[in-house]
Formats: structure tokens, C-alpha cells, sequence
């Protein structure tokens, strides 16, 4: 086609008035030629069933755009698709990661995957994959750079698993990823877990809050700061009871500090988790900020006590009925060794 149509106009231009030189019919024919070829590029069609290699921006335009907020249950999940809008594994592999279903499906077990969703994000971007198997279908969440580089991916949502979970997911617009999973229990009843993470621009992720409607057991917190070094003088562990602690720890320099805050009220109906870096201020106080969203918090020290105090919106964080508020009284620490 490309021969044929080039052809022709090169004798429509030769049979030009001869007052065009032959400069201006070359370059008149460098045009033909340039919107000729990239008529043939835009009508190839890449990817599945081709011999044409798919491109990062073929693969990228079978997701359907996308915004935050996002949600993906297990109704959506289940709804059929047809498997022309399936995407070839090798193309999966190549752009985003060949471990995508490892841990969920065995390695003979038939595994159909389907592009979902794309989804821009303040420090990364997003891309859903459904799969689907003969066990279970599943849904990932992909986390690329702003160059399109995969980076690491969550399993967000699951129609039953070997232990009968259904998993659910939302994102919210300020990048804080929920992920829901529910277990029928004897009866009617059901037990929820819900586990909150933020996504860091190197894709990794952070657990900042779970929340479940379980039986809790006193005294029983993991602090993931707990190794961390504890020299400076408000550095330790402050606690209001046995479910909630502010625990702070050494910063990179004199002037930053590492904190882990969990708590639980009205007899566990009501908690609250967060932890960053924060940075500290004249007159023995203390402060954090959340870069992503309005969230802060406040830290009054003094002799063995620290009182801490919201000065933002941190309902990502903690219930909808408490807040990031009260005194807390330092524990003595034994030193090892």
C-alpha cells in the first residue's frame, strides 16, 4: 500500500506547471512520504495475536483511565469479561513483573489476566490487574514511577481464598490504601480486618493502621520502631494504659525524631495508628506533618510525660470518633547489655 500510494503521487508531482523547481517537488514528495509512513505505524496493531512487539504505550492504553478515589470489591471482581480483553502474560511480564500471581496460583493452574484500571497518584502512578484462575479471582494493584517503571504490587481484593476471606479495597485521593478482608464466622456473624498502608515514591509500602472488630488482647502492641536507637533524651516509650503507647525514637540528627503512635478507646470500638518522622521545635515541643495530606501532630515533652495534640485532619489514621489526643507517661527502659 505504502509502494502504491507513493507511486502515484510522485507522478501527480512530476506532472506539476515546470514553473515548480525541482527542489520544492522533492520536498513536496518528503512530505507524501513522512504521512505515508505513519499511516502504516498508526494502522499496525501490536501485542496480542501479532508479530509486532507491544509497546509500554500500547500496553498503558489497554487500561481504562482512572482517578482517585478508587474502590474494587468482590461484586466488581466477579463480573465477566470477555477473554478478548485479556492480556498476554509475556506482556505483563515484561513491563510490570513475572511474579504478579506468585503465592496465589500454582504454576500449572491456567491464569487469565485483565487489564482494569490506570490511575495517576501523587507520588506514584497505578495500574489494576484482574486475574482470573479456576481457584479464585484476584485483583492487584501495580505501583510504576512517573516513568512508567514497575515498582512493587499489592494483592488488594480476592472472591475467596482458601480461608474463606473476601477481600476489598479502596484508595482514597490521598494515596492511603485500604484493604478490607471479611470471614464468615459460625452463624451469621463475620469477623473485619481492615489494614491501611501509604504508598512511598520508591513504591514501597507502610502498614500505618489496622483495625479490627476482633477480641483484643491487653498489652499487646507491635511497635515497628521498637529496634531503633533511643539516646536522645525524649527518646522512649510513653503509655496511657495498655492499649496505647507514643513511642519515640532517635531521628537522623539532633533535630528530627521517629514516632510510632497506637491507640485504642472505648473499650477498643475506637483506634488510631500513625507513624513517621517528625522534627523538633524550641521550648521542648515537637511536631509532624504529613507531606501528602493535612494530617499533623503536636508534642508537648516534658519531665517523663509527652502530650500530644491533632493540628490536622488525620481521619485516614485513627476512627471517626477519637483523635490523636492525651497525655502519656514514660516508661523506664532497661538497657541491654
Amino acid at each position: 500500500m505504502f509502494f502504491e500510494i507513493t507511486c502515484a503521487h510522485i507522478k501527480i508531482i512530476s506532472n506539476f506547471s515546470p514553473r515548480i523547481n525541482f527542489s520544492m517537488k522533492r520536498y513536496l514528495l518528503l512530505l507524501l512520504m513522512i504521512g505515508a509512513l505513519a499511516a502504516c505505524k498508526n494502522n499496525k496493531k501490536a501485542g496480542n495475536n501479532t508479530n509486532e512487539p507491544m509497546t509500554f504505550e500500547d500496553f498503558q492504553a489497554l487500561f481504562k483511565p482512572g482517578t482517585l478515589p478508587y474502590k474494587l470489591n468482590a461484586d466488581t471482581l466477579q463480573l465477566k469479561m470477555a477473554d478478548s480483553l485479556a492480556v498476554a502474560a509475556t506482556d505483563v511480564n515484561r513491563f510490570l513483573t513475572d511474579t504478579l500471581t506468585k503465592g496465589d496460583y500454582s504454576k500449572t493452574e491456567k491464569v487469565k489476566l485483565f487489564p482494569l484500571t490506570r490511575i495517576p497518584g501523587n507520588v506514584a502512578d497505578y495500574m489494576i490487574i484482574k486475574a482470573v484462575g479456576k481457584s479464585q479471582t484476584t485483583g492487584y494493584l501495580c505501583i510504576l514511577d512517573k516513568k512508567g517503571k514497575y515498582l512493587n504490587r499489592l494483592r488488594i481484593a480476592n472472591t475467596g481464598g482458601s480461608d474463606g476471606s473476601i477481600i476489598s479495597t479502596s484508595i482514597d485521593n490521598k494515596n492511603v490504601v485500604k484493604i478490607s478482608a471479611e470471614k464468615k464466622k459460625s452463624g451469621a456473624n463475620t469477623s473485619l480486618k481492615e489494614e491501611f498502608y501509604a504508598v512511598n515514591k520508591d513504591g514501597s509500602v507502610q502498614l500505618i493502621m489496622t483495625n479490627t472488630n476482633g477480641p483484643t488482647t491487653a498489652g499487646q502492641i507491635f511497635n515497628p520502631i521498637d529496634t531503633l536507637p533511643r539516646k536522645h533524651k525524649f527518646s522512649g516509650d510513653y503509655t496511657s494504659g495498655d492499649m496505647s503507647i507514643v513511642s519515640i525514637r532517635d531521628g537522623e540528627d539532633g533535630k528530627t525524631f521517629q514516632f510510632f503512635i497506637s491507640f485504642s478507646k472505648d473499650n477498643g470500638n475506637c483506634k488510631g495508628e500513625l507513624s513517621g518522622r517528625g522534627h523538633y521545635l524550641a521550648g521542648n515541643r515537637g511536631e509532624y506533618k504529613d507531606k501528602e495530606s493535612s494530617c499533623g501532630i503536636s508534642f508537648q515533652f516534658s519531665a517523663g510525660r509527652v502530650n500530644i495534640r491533632e493540628i490536622g485532619g488525620c481521619g485516614a489514621y485513627r476512627g471517626i470518633k477519637c483523635f490523636f489526643e492525651g497525655g502519656f507517661v514514660k516508661k523506664k527502659h532497661k538497657s541491654q547489655g
